[in-house]
């Protein structure tokens, strides 16, 4: 039997979707609109260009570091304690209280346990998961248009099943009340009768309401109103055989172009570039460095001098973190089991890759077996339904059997457009598992 989900609505939803214009659209359509409206893309490809910005910003850092501060001030009278803290102090008085200064100073790295070049790598690696992440989502958007797509001309095509069917019952259900004027069936299959035919207009509501809920879904990825009607264009079923490789080679092209497999490896990569930046802080650290300090007074010098000065040092400088020899052993140890979950979700990825391929390629096959077997169903089917409806009319079958080779025509007829969509959905979670959608 026909298994459909009523929702109640007024019938003349369906007289309102059929008398409005409808735009013709292909699938390739959806997807480019869909590819320059949606905001998760949006966001994603934002990600991407922060992620050059990042990456311009560490290797900004291999220029010189170069500062200025300037300081102005007022200076107390110093108190000298000669005879000790417990007793009056004698004050120096100072000729002008004033202090100012001006420091202009540099460094340059030469060498940093290539930290710096640790750091680089670790943006161009952000960025290039920035963009795994972005096609990822570009092809999981694109899968859910397919889906979308195809069940909506899934619902217009069993929209059309029923009308047919309506439009049959109907013309069926006057022939009965005739015989059952004339006294020759039942009352019961008058009403069995009427009953099968509000059924199917009952369905009918149902199927319209799934429609415009289908509409509204690719509208909402284009970025279209709501409301508006939308006519497929694209054919129903396929007429050769799209899955012309192997499942191996599916699987090989998965684990070479499938986002979810790069973003795992951008990942990995992550993780060895951090344990390689702990391992950077453990070594020293050289470099140029330079200041030129303009002060007033002078009392950094022997002999003091209420005068302004100028003081410059250039040198090499070397540096050292001996702490961070006991400090990173917990981060270090942190680092190398997140390495190894990355790698171990790595794999987990593959082996998830291959389950949904070769669950994707079985049931496309099993689709296209079932298409030619559903044709013949159809076929025995529309034999058996003409036969009944014409013994039932010369008084040789019962309204039961024929009410039921009607249901199972419409299940057929049903049946068949649901494997065709079938077909193509499992064609595009091949492609979408391969990161070719």
């Amino acid at each position: 039997m026909l298994q459909l989900i009523v929702i109640v609505l007024p019938f003349i939803a369906h007289s309102q979707i059929i008398t409005r214009d409808s735009i013709p659209i292909t699938l390739q359509q959806v997807w480019e609109k869909t590819l320059n409206n949606s905001k998760q893309i949006k966001v994603d490809h934002l990600k991407v260009a922060a992620g050059e910005e990042a990456i311009k910003d560490a290797k900004s850092k291999q220029l010189p570091e170069i500062g200025f501060n300037a300081n102005y001030g007022k200076l107390a009278n110093i108190p000298v304690f000669t005879n000790g803290i417990l007793h009056d102090a004698n004050f120096i008085p100072l000729e002008d209280h004033s202090i100012y200064g001006a420091t202009l100073d540099a460094y340059f790295d030469i060498y940093n346990g290539h930290k710096l070049k640790t750091n680089i790598q670790k943006e161009v690696a952000k960025k290039e998961l920035s963009h795994y992440i972005e096609e990822e989502t570009t092809e999981a958007i694109h899968y859910q248009v397919a889906a979308s797509y195809l069940k909506l001309q899934l619902y217009i095509e069993l929209e059309k099943l029923v009308k047919q069917n309506i439009k049959q019952n109907e013309e069926r259900l006057k022939q009965i009340e005739k015989l059952h004027k004339a006294g020759v069936v039942l009352k019961s299959d008058l009403l069995r009768a009427q009953l099968q035919l509000s059924k199917q207009k009952t369905a009918l509501t149902t199927i319209v309401n799934d429609e415009q809920l289908a509409m509204q879904e690719i509208n909402i990825f284009m970025g279209d109103p709501d409301e508006q009607v939308l006519k497929p264009i694209d054919p129903i079923d396929f007429k050769l055989n799209r899955v012309a490789l192997s499942y191996d080679q599916y699987v090989e092209n998965a684990i070479s172009k499938s986002p979810l497999q790069k973003i795992e490896e951008q990942k990995v990569i992550l993780s060895e570039l951090n344990i390689e930046g702990l391992e950077a802080d453990k070594l020293p650290r050289v470099g140029l460095f330079g200041d030129y300090n303009y002060s007033y007074p002078q009392i950094k010098l022997y002999p003091y001098s209420n005068a302004p000065y100028l003081l410059g040092v250039v040198g090499i400088k070397m540096s050292y973190d001996i702490s961070s020899i006991y400090h990173d052993v917990h981060k270090d140890a942190a680092a190398k089991i997140q390495l190894e979950q990355q790698k171990i979700a790595q794999e987990n990825v593959q082996d998830q890759l291959r389950k949904d391929i070769n669950r994707a390629y079985k049931r496309y096959q099993e689709d296209r077996e079932k298409i030619e077997e559903l044709e013949l169903n159809i076929k025995q089917a529309a034999e058996n339904y003409r036969i009944l409806n014409q013994t039932y009319f010369n008084q040789l079958s019962l309204i039961t059997d024929l009410l039921d080779a009607d249901t199972q025509l419409l299940q057929a007829q049903y049946d068949l457009a649901s494997a065709k969509i079938s077909e193509q959905l499992h064609y595009y979670q091949l492609l979408k598992n391969t990161g070719n959608l």
